[in-house]
C-alpha cells in the first residue's frame, strides 16, 4: 500500500506490486540518485512494531540472539529471532529508546516473528503494535540527507514528537512518522522519492541479510553470518536455538557463509537460482536478497558453502564474483 501523502509524486514509470511502490523510476536511475541527490524510498516491504509493557526488555531478552539487556538508551541492535532448533524465523533491528522498544524487520515476517512472541510471552506484561504510519528509508550517503535538523550517528536512534528515526547503517536512516509531522523533519521537495526495492540495494551493499517468507526456518545465524555481524551475543542467556547456536560457536563451524556477489545474465534471474561450481556443477549455495541494477548487472547477498569459496561459480550460466566475503565486525 502507498501511504495517500506520497501519491502526488508517483512517477509515469513508477511500477507497484504486492508491497507497494517498488520503483518509482528506471532502476539504475533510482541508484544514481541515491549517490547523487537527496533521496527517500518508501519501505512498503519493511515494517515497524512498537513493544510496551513493564516486562518488554526481560522478555525480549529471552527472545533474540543478540543481549537487549546489554543495549545503552536510544540505540539500534541487530539481532535475530530462532525456532528452537537454531533456524531463524526473522533477522531484525531492536530499537530502545527510553523505556519502549521497538522491531524493524520485513513484512514477509513479521507475521510467524509475532506469533511465536505472543505464544511465549505468557503472562509476560508486554504487548506488539505494528505502527502504521510512515515508514521511509533514507540514503545518508556523504551526509546529503533529507533529514532538517536532526544529526544520528551510527546505530543511534531518537524520539521527535510522535516519529520515530533510527540509523542501521552508516548510509541508511530510517524514520517513521505521520503525515502532520513528516514535513517538518523531511525536505521533502528537494529529494527524491523512491521505491522499497532502493532500500533493498542499500541493505545488499551493507551486507544486512534480511530474510524472506520462503526463507522462513531455513538458515541458522551462522549461516548468515550474523554472528560475524555482531547480532548474536554468547555470553547471555538462555532463547529459542540458544543452544544450538551456541554448540555450533564453540564445537563446530557452519559450513556456509554470508557473500556479497555480482554477476551480468541476459538471462532473467531469480532469488531461487541456485549457485553453482563452473566445471562440475557441484551445488555451492542459494541467492538471499537480490537486486538487478540494469539490463543485465545483479547484486546479491548469497550463502555460500565455505569450502566452494575459491572455486570458479556460476548461477544459471553467468559468471559469478564475489565481492565481499563477510568478516568480524569491530
Amino acid at each position: 500500500m502507498i501511504n495517500d501523502f506520497f501519491k502526488k509524486f508517483l512517477n509515469k514509470e513508477a511500477i507497484i506490486d504486492k508491497y507497494g511502490l517498488k520503483t518509482n523510476f528506471n532502476f539504475s536511475e533510482e541508484i544514481s540518485k541515491i549517490y547523487s541527490q537527496k533521496t527517500m524510498s518508501i519501505l512498503s516491504n519493511k515494517v515497524l512494531i512498537k513493544c510496551t509493557g513493564d516486562d518488554a526488555e526481560n522478555f525480549l531478552n529471552t527472545q533474540f540472539t543478540n543481549d537487549v539487556k546489554n543495549m545503552k538508551n536510544n540505540s539500534v541492535m541487530l539481532s535475530g529471532y530462532c525456532n528452537p532448533k537454531g533456524r531463524l524465523i526473522s533477522v531484525l533491528y531492536i530499537i530502545q529508546l527510553d523505556k519502549e522498544f521497538y522491531l524493524y524487520t520485513t513484512l514477509d515476517t513479521f507475521e510467524p516473528l509475532l506469533q511465536k512472541l505472543n505464544m511465549y510471552k505468557m503472562m509476560s506484561k508486554v504487548e506488539f503494535v505494528i505502527q502504521k504510519d510512515i515508514l521511509v528509508g533514507i540514503a545518508a550517503k556523504n551526509e546529503n540527507n533529507s533529514l532538517i535538523n536532526c544529526v544520528l550517528n551510527t546505530k543511534e536512534a531518537k524520539k521527535i514528537d510522535q516519529s520515530v528515526v533510527f540509523k542501521i547503517d552508516d548510509n541508511q536512516i530510517v524514520l517513521q512518522t505521520n503525515p502532520k509531522e513528516i514535513e517538518s523533519l523531511l525536505d521533502i521537495e528537494d529529494s527524491s522519492i523512491l521505491g522499497y526495492k532502493s532500500f533493498d540495494f542499500m541493505d545488499i551493499d551493507s551486507i544486512i541479510p534480511f530474510i524472506n517468507d520462503s526463507q522462513v526456518e531455513s538458515y541458522t545465524p551462522q549461516m548468515l553470518s550474523l554472528d560475524l555481524l555482531n547480532g548474536v551475543s554468547f555470553s547471555k542467556g538462555c532463547y529459542p536455538g540458544q543452544e544450538i547456536v551456541a554448540r555450533t560457536h564453540y564445537l563446530g563451524e557452519a559450513k556456509k557463509s554470508l557473500c556479497k556477489i555480482t554477476f551480468a545474465s541476459k538471462k532473467e534471474i531469480s532469488i531461487n537460482d541456485k549457485l553453482e561450481t563452473a566445471d562440475d556443477k557441484k551445488s555451492a549455495g542459494e541467492i538471499l536478497n537480490l537486486v538487478k541494477i540494469n539490463n543485465e548487472k545483479y547484486n546479491s547477498l548469497a550463502v555460500l558453502r565455505k569450502d566452494m569459496l575459491n572455486k570458479n561459480l556460476t548461477i544459471n550460466g553467468a559468471t559469478v564474483e564475489i565481492m565481499e566475503q563477510v568478516t568480524k565486525n569491530d
